[in-house]
C-alpha cells in the first residue's frame, strides 16, 4: 500500500459523524448502533437577529462571561465577531452524556426540543437562534436568547438584600408567565419535567419570565408520560417518585407541582427538601402541609398549596384553571412600576460567576 493510499484511508476513518445516545422518547426503539444522527447541524448557520440575517459559526463566537453551569457544561454570554451588537446565550453540551448521571440530560433532547418550541417567538419560552457543532471540542452548541438572570440567582440576592416588599405581585407575574409557557409546551405535546428556579429566567426591560433548558423534556402521549425518575430529585412530584401513585402515568400536574415548589422556594429563600434524597422526600411529603410565608397574599398562598397537593388529582386539572384562579385574576395586566423597580434593584446586585468557577 502506498503512503498516499494510507493517508487517504486515515482521512476516511476520521470523517466526523454527529452521533450520541437518544433519550428523548418514553419508549424508544433502539437503532442498530444505538445512536441518533443530526445531519442538518453543522459548524455554520444563518440566524435572524432583530430582522437581520447573519451567518455565524463556532469560531466567530466570542465569550464575554459565564451565565450558568451544571452537569451538562456551561452557558456563556457571547457576542459574534464583526457583529458586536449581537449578544446570545451559548450553551455547550458534550456529545457524550454525563458520566455521573447518564440520564440527567441529553444534548439531542435539548436541541430538538428548543428548535421546536424556541423558534416560534413565543414570549415566555427562551428564543432559539441556531444549533452548531464544535468538532474540535466534540460539542453541540446551542445559541439562544440571553436573559438577565435566573430566578435561582435572583431570589438568593433578593433575600440577602431583604428586597421583598413587592414579592407577591412579582411571584404572581412569574407564575402567570411560566404557566403560559407550560401551556404552550403542552400544545406541542411536550412536558418540561425540570421546572425549577434555575430554569426560570427573567429579563428586566420589560419584566418578563421565560422557561429554558429542555434537556430532559418528554413527549406526552394522550397527555400522559411514563418515565419516572428523570429530573432534579428535589422537584419531582410524588407520582414521579412512587410509580404506585401514577399507575397510568403522569402529566402536566407534575410540572405544576414543580412550579408550586419553585414558587415556595423563591418566596422563602430555601427549598424545603434540599437535603433529602428521593426516599426521604417521599416519606416527608406524605404528611407535609406546605406553609407559604404570610407576607404573601391569601390568594397566592392558596394557589401554592393547591399546586402542592400530594395526590395529582387534587391539583388543578388544566393550566386554564390556574390562570382563572383568584391569584391570577388579581394580577394587573401591565407590569407595574413596583415590579420593574424591584427587578432592576435586585439584578443590579447579582454578582457575576467567576470564569474559573
Amino acid at each position: 500500500m502506498s503512503k498516499g493510499t494510507s493517508r487517504q484511508n486515515r482521512k476516511e476513518k476520521f470523517k466526523f459523524r454527529v452521533e450520541f445516545p437518544d433519550y428523548t422518547g418514553e419508549q424508544v426503539e433502539q437503532a442498530a448502533d444505538n445512536t441518533y444522527m443530526l445531519p442538518d447541524v453543522g459548524e455554520e448557520a444563518v440566524i435572524n437577529y432583530n430582522g437581520e440575517d447573519v451567518t455565524i459559526n463556532v469560531n466567530k463566537l466570542i465569550d464575554i462571561r459565564k451565565l450558568g453551569f451544571g452537569n451538562y457544561g456551561s452557558v456563556m454570554l457571547a457576542e459574534v465577531e464583526n457583529h458586536r451588537d449581537i449578544k446570545m446565550a451559548v450553551k455547550r453540551l458534550g456529545l457524550i452524556p454525563s458520566t455521573n448521571n447518564a440520564a440527567d440530560y441529553t444534548a439531542t433532547t435539548d436541541l430538538k426540543t428548543i428548535r421546536t418550541v424556541g423558534s416560534c417567538n413565543f414570549p415566555h419560552v427562551i428564543r432559539f437562534y441556531a444549533g452548531l457543532i464544535d468538532k474540535k471540542e466534540n460539542q453541540v452548541v446551542i445559541c439562544m436568547e440571553a436573559c438577565d438572570t435566573s430566578m435561582e440567582k435572583f431570589y438568593t440576592t433578593m433575600h440577602k438584600m431583604k428586597e421583598t416588599q413587592h414579592l407577591d405581585i412579582l411571584l404572581k407575574r412569574m407564575v402567570n408567565h411560566i404557566v403560559d409557557a407550560l401551556q404552550f409546551l403542552k400544545s406541542k405535546g411536550i412536558l418540561h419535567r425540570d421546572v425549577k428556579p434555575s430554569n426560570i429566567l427573567v429579563k428586566q426591560n420589560p419584566v418578563i419570565f421565560k422557561i429554558c433548558d429542555f434537556g430532559i423534556s418528554g413527549q406526552l402521549t394522550n397527555s400522559v408520560a411514563h418515565t419516572m425518575m428523570k429530573g432534579t430529585q428535589v422537584y419531582l412530584a410524588p407520582e414521579r417518585i412512587d410509580a404506585a401513585q401514577a399507575p397510568e402515568g403522569y402529566g402536566i400536574r407534575s410540572d405544576m407541582w414543580a412550579l408550586g415548589l419553585s414558587t415556595l422556594e423563591i418566596a422563602t429563600g430555601q427549598h424545603p427538601f434540599a437535603k433529602m434524597n428521593a426516599l426521604g422526600i417521599m416519606s416527608a411529603i406524605m404528611t407535609w402541609s406546605p406553609e407559604p410565608p404570610t407576607n404573601l397574599s391569601i390568594e397566592l398562598q392558596q394557589l401554592i398549596v393547591w399546586l402542592l397537593r400530594i395526590k395529582q388529582a387534587d391539583r388543578p386539572a388544566t393550566y386554564d384553571d390556574i390562570q382563572a384562579c383568584p391569584a391570577m385574576k388579581s394580577l394587573p395586566a401591565d407590569i407595574t412600576s413596583e415590579e420593574a423597580e424591584m427587578v432592576r434593584n435586585v439584578i443590579a446586585k447579582i454578582p457575576d460567576i467567576p470564569d474559573d468557577y
